[in-house]
């Protein structure tokens, strides 16, 4: 029987890869510690501090995204001074564990662990270096800023973002690719030119996206058997969320600037400038308090000044 040529197979022609199934683990509490690598980051697993394990389902992968980006955000921030350790002692509290996902995730199914031995070994695999999760978080990061400012270009005219990528940060610089074109002061000339280089920027993106390796799971909840990105830390989940927005997200044929807030995009919030998921065509800021605030200040603003334009009219 004569072959068909193999072509490359998108999300949509292999049935459930679509679909994010990770399995989460969460310890109640960690402590900081020192090795002969430096600084490491320790779970605490006792009988009153059991860890947890579970298909997640209250943590998406854009919700990782965001946390982790705004993270790196907040940490490279030139200016920081903020503890490197304590941020990611308080972001693993906060979120699930980064490592091991699901080796540790067996290992609390199985009834061997209830023993005291079989907890030393589980709290001697969960525990991670801090330098470790500093270069993981980098690499996201970074790759992250590059793709969301040339989106910002192309899909929205903003520019602004882009012009400000790179900087010495505390932690890593960011990204120079986009440094060439400061030399057009003109706006309108600087963002033709991006848009000219559009497609290579794109894939010098994908080539420093991590290569993904693929396996059948079964979703025990729904029984569906699906073929999906094999996951050990939270940097894999973002890594494959993140894939996802650049493969998937595309414009339609006729230019629609809402596109992309249909789908739950990632935006930059407008007060405080950090990532948010975004669910709603009119959602401009993140759910902080300030951040809201900030919005119902302005809002006031912009509806006082149109009603005093309306009054200077009608005495015209």
């Amino acid at each position: 029987m004569k072959r068909l040529p193999v072509e490359n197979l998108g999300f949509v022609e292999i049935g459930g890869v679509g679909e994010m199934i990770y399995r989460a683990v969460r310890f109640p509490e960690y402590i900081p510690d020192y090795d002969d690598n430096g600084e490491i980051i320790k779970p605490i697993f006792t009988g009153g501090h059991a860890p947890q394990s579970g298909t997640d389902t209250s943590l998406t992968g854009q919700e990782l995204l965001v946390s982790l980006c705004n993270l790196y955000g907040k940490l490279n921030n030139p200016d920081s001074t903020v503890s490197i350790t304590d941020a990611v002692w308080d972001w693993c509290r906060s979120n699930i564990h980064p490592y091991e996902i699901d080796s540790l995730y067996e290992m609390l199914k199985s009834e061997k662990f209830a023993h005291i031995t079989y907890r030393d070994l589980m709290k001697n695999d969960a525990t991670f270096s801090i330098k470790r999760f500093i270069k993981d978080l980098c690499d996201l990061g970074t790759v992250f800023e590059l793709y969301f400012a040339l989106r910002r270009v192309k899909y929205y005219g903003e520019i602004d973002y882009s012009r400000n990528l790179y900087y010495e940060g505390r932690l890593c610089d960011s990204l120079a690719l986009l440094e060439r074109y400061r030399q057009y002061e003109d706006d309108e000339e600087y963002k033709a030119h991006i848009l000219e280089n559009y497609n290579d920027h794109i894939l010098q993106v994908i080539d420093m996206f991590p290569d993904f390796r693929m396996r059948l799971k079964l979703d025990k909840k729904t029984g569906k058997v699906m073929c999906g990105a094999d996951i050990q830390s939270v940097f894999d989940i973002c890594w494959y969320t993140f894939s996802r927005m650049v493969a998937d997200v595309a414009p339609p044929i006729d230019d629609d600037l809402n596109y992309f807030e249909s789908q739950g995009s990632i935006l930059s919030c407008l007060a405080c400038g950090g990532y948010f998921v975004r669910h709603s065509s009119r959602q401009l800021y993140c759910s902080s308090w300030d951040c809201q605030a900030e919005r119902n200040r302005r809002n006031r603003r912009a509806s006082y000044a149109r009603k005093k334009a309306a009054e200077s009219e009608n005495k015209e």
